[in-house]
């Protein structure tokens, strides 16, 4: 369909992807146009991922109108967007608008591909800063608290296996080895594992800190 601004002409950029494991798996797609940035993330349906992927595809001067009927979509247009930072050893891609208002970017290598779309199709003032403080601690925070929570528990579960242990009723077996397992380690190895797990993340947390990965940053005009 023409569109008299010419914008709804140029199909834009359409990148998808997924992320996590598991039952945690959510499904992501970005749309990049002169028309603007349309972005339906954390969908949790993968059929209806690759419904929506594949009528993007088929349909590319409509792909923006697509997305944007998955619910939770969000849409900016060119005039709504004030900055895009871009940190590629943080995984981070953060959209602004006038009001400075943050709309961060699922993690994943594809981010990359969606920084460089807005960049072809919006153009924007280019630069580069140092990451703040904040950027650089919070998921190695997340990751540190995900490591206390799960270390603890195998901590406290090495304190409670015994040698003589028999397990009965069903998985039986499985029960017996991971008591078996639990109590060879023991809660002192158990602890020294945990906690040098934890110093690594702090390591490099720090180093990070110190290093300050560099953010690439394009700034529009009101």
């Amino acid at each position: 369909m023409a569109n008299v601004t010419g914008k709804a002409d140029v199909p834009g950029t359409l990148v998808s992807w997924e992320e996590g494991i598991g039952d945690d798996k959510k499904y992501h797609i970005a749309h990049v146009s002169p028309a603007g940035i349309t972005l339906a993330c954390k969908m949790k349906d993968y059929k209806k991922w690759v419904d929506v992927v594949a009528a993007a595809k088929s349909s590319p001067n409509e792909a923006a109108a697509i997305l944007q009927q998955v619910p939770k979509a969000v849409h900016l247009d060119p005039s709504d967007i004030s900055k895009a930072t871009y940190a590629k050893d943080l995984n981070q891609l953060t959209l602004f608008d006038q009001n400075q208002q943050k709309t961060k970017v699922p993690e994943g290598k594809e981010q990359a591909e969606v920084f460089a779309a807005i960049k072809e199709h919006l153009g924007g003032t280019e630069k580069e800063e140092e990451a703040d403080a904040w950027s650089v601690v919070q998921s190695p925070l997340f990751v540190l608290t995900v490591i206390g929570v799960i270390g603890g528990f195998f901590i406290w579960f090495t304190t409670i296996c015994e040698p003589n242990y028999e397990a009965s009723g069903r998985r039986s077996g499985m029960k017996n080895l991971l008591n078996l397992v639990g109590y060879k380690i023991g809660p002192v190895w158990m602890s020294v594992a945990v906690g040098s797990l934890a110093a690594l993340v702090l390591g490099m947390m720090i180093y990070q800190l110190i290093k300050r990965p560099i953010r690439q940053v394009l700034e529009y005009s009101s």
